[in-house]
């Protein structure tokens, strides 16, 4: 998955369960995450992260910060309403 991809299926789900493969250890990891910086919630938050060639910031629910997530990494995004199963 390259980057551009990567962000309209993040934007496009709102929420989204992003599932990944660790760098290191290969296994398969997930984070809750959005690219929807605009709650008051996030807004208070800092990083000093930059986006790279590759790579797309985000905030991540699950672990309450941002994280930069490798396109190249990821298998799957799946909107969180579909698979909480409460879609409006």
């Amino acid at each position: 998955m390259n980057k551009e991809e990567l962000r309209r299926k993040i934007e496009e789900a709102g929420d989204a369960i992003v599932t990944y493969k660790g760098q290191e250890s290969n296994k398969l990891k997930y984070n809750v995450v959005t690219v929807d910086f605009s709650t008051p919630y996030i807004k208070e938050k800092r990083t000093h992260a930059q986006e790279t060639e590759n790579t797309v910031l985000t905030w991540a629910w699950d672990t309450d910060s941002y994280r930069l997530v490798r396109a190249d990494l990821v298998t799957s995004v799946a909107p969180l309403a579909s698979v909480l199963k409460n879609n409006v």
